[in-house]
């Protein structure tokens, strides 16, 4: 797996079961335990119905259902418990399901998986990868070493955030204030140290728009833990410090995600991110925006070509059109490969219907980082690219501002800027807004598989839908 790092370095939440201790007590030692995703044959979940599906959608997600004419389908139905019962005599735990999948990710004895096949409601067995215990990296105090200080403030309002914000034209929409109000930005990312105390985001948690968080790796709700990345990715979005630094998006709402299971790469943890994407669609979310790609595992056996990047193969690309069908944006980082052998973008950006951004430096060129197209089927990708050189990001361990570069930061700047975007024409769909950015690109008319639809011009694009 490539995690999208600053060349610095992704209504149900998941559950855990465990079995009884005497039946840890009968495994041998000897016994190798893995990580499985199972698909079952059906849904076939009587406990759900149509007409109450306030039993697993929140009044918020079923409110965006009615406002754009999206029917509900079984696929909003959670998996079937009595085929999880049925599951846990093979396994030694449930880390996460996905009702759009129809799949459970389960640790289990590897001399299990011919049983668990044969059970009548299993429709496959895919091994994901190794069980292995996160190693935790807990907040840190004091001073980051590589940080070096701007200047306290700045006469602009903006702060030194100011460029990255006009470099897609958002201050006339701030100005009018679309800033994101009413929005909610659902952020999956590999944890968020400090994110619960940085003074960046003191307005934010003062108004209650700080979301509980999930982490889908440990299945509890503690996700301030383990990388600062998702903070500073949170910040290029929602920081709110005039004169200091200010986000795409200051005024709308978040939740904090965690998916990245630092202790093996695999594609396990792309279960972790679908399970994250749905239940984001389940509380309500409009914008995800995901820092994280998938192509190279611990086990090379495991590992994307690029004729998998298709936009219908892998397991998170596949939940993104679900994401889409149920009136989201999904916001992913394309990559940060441009100057690697491989070079191409990573999973889940190729998906057809997911906004894959690419970065640029602050002259308006291709960062040589930033991942190239198209898809394996010929799609033009990146989509639309973003400042990601030279962007500023919050500091986690004081009130002052670095400047990195990353596709990382790219999307939220993005997703930010989407949010302001569609506050101000709640009435238009998910696709009409996806149009409206792209066709707002300095390269709409020519666009190509470096910079895909170039940089958005979100005041034109607000022109458009009007």
């Amino acid at each position: 797996m490539r995690r999208h790092k600053n060349i610095l370095f992704y209504l149900l939440p998941a559950v855990c079961f465990f079995l009884s201790a005497s039946t840890f007590a009968a495994a041998q030692s000897s016994e190798i335990y893995l990580k499985f995703a199972i698909e079952f044959t059906d849904k076939n979940n009587p406990s759900f119905s149509f007409d109450k599906p306030l039993a697993y959608l929140s009044p918020r997600a079923v409110q965006r259902r009615k406002n754009f004419a999206i029917p509900l389908t079984a696929s909003d139905f959670p998996v079937n418990s009595q085929y999880l019962t049925g599951l846990r005599p093979f396994i030694e735990e449930i880390c996460v399901t996905s009702k759009w999948l129809n799949t459970v990710l389960v640790i289990a004895a590897a001399d299990n998986r011919e049983a668990m096949e044969k059970l009548p409601f299993v429709k496959s067995v895919k091994y994901v990868g190794k069980s292995g215990r996160p190693r935790l990296l807990l907040r840190r105090g004091g001073k980051n070493a590589d940080e070096k200080p701007p200047d306290e403030k700045t006469e602009n309002p903006y702060g030194f955030s100011e460029f990255q914000n006009r470099s897609l034209n958002l201050p006339p929409l701030h100005a009018q204030n679309y800033r994101g109000e009413g929005m909610l930005i659902a952020v999956l990312d590999g944890g968020f140290t400090n994110g619960d105390i940085m003074p960046f985001f003191d307005k934010a948690r003062h108004e209650n728009r700080i979301l509980p968080g999930y982490d889908f790796v440990e299945n509890d709700d503690y996700v301030y833990e383990t990388t600062a990345h998702g903070s500073q990715v949170l910040s290029v979005m929602a920081a709110d410090i005039p004169h200091v630094m200010v986000g795409s998006a200051p005024d709308a709402a978040y939740v904090c995600l965690k998916t990245e299971d630092n202790s093996g790469e695999y594609p396990a943890e792309e279960m972790n991110w679908v399970a994250a994407l749905e239940y984001a669609d389940s509380i309500g979310a409009d914008i995800v925006n995901s820092s994280l790609g998938y192509t190279e595992f611990s086990d090379e056996s495991l590992s994307y070509n690029y004729r998998h990047l298709d936009g219908k193969t892998s397991l998170a690309t596949r939940a993104t059109a679900f994401a889409f069908q149920k009136g989201m944006i999904v916001v992913n980082s394309v990559g940060n490969e441009g100057d690697t052998p491989w070079k191409y973008l990573d999973v889940p950006a190729d998906g057809e219907n997911v906004l894959a951004v690419g970065a640029t430096d602050p002259a308006g060129y291709k960062t040589k980082f930033s991942s190239f197209g198209p898809t394996a089927d010929g799609r033009i990708k990146p989509d639309v690219c973003a400042l990601g050189k030279e962007i500023a990001v919050a500091s986690v361990y004081s009130i002052k501002v670095n400047a990195t570069k990353g596709t990382s930061f790219s999307a939220p700047l993005i997703a930010g800027a989407i949010a302001c975007l569609w506050q101000a024409v709640p009435y238009r769909s998910n696709a009409e807004i996806l149009d409206a950015v792209l066709r707002s690109g300095d390269r709409a008319d020519r666009p190509d598989n470096e910079t895909g639809y170039g940089t958005p011009d979100f005041a034109k694009a607000l022109e458009m839908l009007r």
